[in-house]
């Protein structure tokens, strides 16, 4: 009686519950009107995000950073560069936002730039000054590449092509 009584509930629970939840996922997803849009422009991230948090890990390779602190520092940083690099993937303000970011090769600049901020990340934790000056490196490259692509009359304060005294060629 007792298995009989599980059984029916344990069905009913299948029905009412499991089954919409199942059916809604199989459907179409809905077009979504409010698009997520950053409140500035890619250009402001990247001015006023990237560039603040770039230019540290490039540095740090030629001034090692001395303290804890100095570190913990630098791990911030990274790690907001890896934010950032992720929010380049998603539209502002800005007149070619949309189009940018509905771009393949812009999406996967965003993904690489976020990659070596990880990297950085880790770099910091474990206070390796080598690995901080290939993830630099690494973060110079896609940059330069990304701005070629996308903003080549961008002016980049002369600091792309000089790779860190821990390079390796």
């Amino acid at each position: 009686m007792r298995t009989l009584i599980s059984s029916k509930l344990f069905k009913l629970f299948l029905l009412f519950f499991i089954t919409p939840l199942l059916l809604a996922a199989c459907s179409q997803p809905q077009e979504n009107s409010a698009e997520l849009r950053l409140p500035v422009s890619i250009n402001e991230v990247m001015a006023s995000l990237i560039n603040h948090s770039a230019d540290p890990i490039w540095i740090a390779a030629w001034q090692e950073p001395q303290t804890d602190r100095d570190w913990r520092e630098l791990e911030h940083l990274a790690r907001q560069l890896q934010i950032g690099g992720s929010l380049l993937t998603i539209p502002g303000t800005g007149p070619v936002d949309k189009a940018w970011t509905d771009n393949e090769e812009w999406q996967g600049y965003s993904q690489q730039l976020s990659s070596a901020a990880a990297r950085a990340v880790n770099a910091a934790r474990s206070k390796d000054i080598e690995l901080i000056g290939r993830a630099g490196d690494e973060i110079v490259t896609v940059c330069e590449s990304c701005h070629i692509a996308f903003k080549p009359d961008l002016p980049t304060m002369n600091i792309y092509g000089e790779l860190s005294p821990t390079a390796s060629l």
